[in-house]
């Protein structure tokens, strides 16, 4: 009596959802595959079990004799050493958002005198400071914004059905991660 039980609340009769939900274009995909999702608990086991050293150094105690044992792994650096480092490509410098008035005047004087040529982008590099900060001091500039829409237009006319497509597909998958809805 007691077995029968404890066989009805066994985890093999939780359902076990080998595929995921298709994330993928249902109607295109090549796969076509359209699982049925179970309703209820879904127990997907790991292939196996965790191992304690594996485990992450933000997850382990100060206290924790792992630490020592693996300190090769997880190396710190002194200050020293980092700055005898090459600056890796792309990082981000700190940006000054404290801005004089003579800066902010530079700004617009120049984005003024020509704004296809000196942009936000360009402007903030220039200067050393946001591109919140550069809108702020030039406003919106309506014939620059309407200059770069028809510049748009133009090069929209001439997209193949198949990139507007693209486009329409990439604009509603990215509201579908969005709204979760892989």
């Amino acid at each position: 009596m007691l077995r029968n039980n404890i066989r009805r609340y066994s985890i093999k009769n939780i359902p076990f959802e080998a595929q995921p939900k298709n994330k993928y274009n249902a109607q295109r995909s090549a796969f076509n595959l359209k699982p049925v999702p179970t309703q209820g608990l879904v127990h997907n086991p790991p292939a196996s079990v965790p191992i304690a050293r594996n485990t992450p150094k933000a997850f382990l105690p100060p206290n924790d004799p792992r630490l020592h044992k693996l300190e090769g792994k997880y190396k710190t650096y002194s200050a020293d050493v980092l700055e005898d480092m090459p600056v890796i490509y792309g990082m981000a410098k700190e940006k000054d958002y404290s801005m004089t008035a003579e800066t902010a005047r530079e700004i617009l004087k120049l984005r003024t005198e020509d704004p296809s040529k000196w942009t936000v982008s360009k402007l903030a590099k220039e200067f050393n400071v946001s591109k919140q900060s550069v809108n702020v001091v030039t406003m919106k500039n309506e014939k620059r914004g309407e200059e770069v829409i028809s510049q748009l237009e133009v090069l929209q006319e001439k997209w193949t059905n198949n990139k507007l497509m693209s486009r329409n597909d990439r604009r509603k998958r990215v509201q579908m991660w969005l709204r979760n809805e892989y």
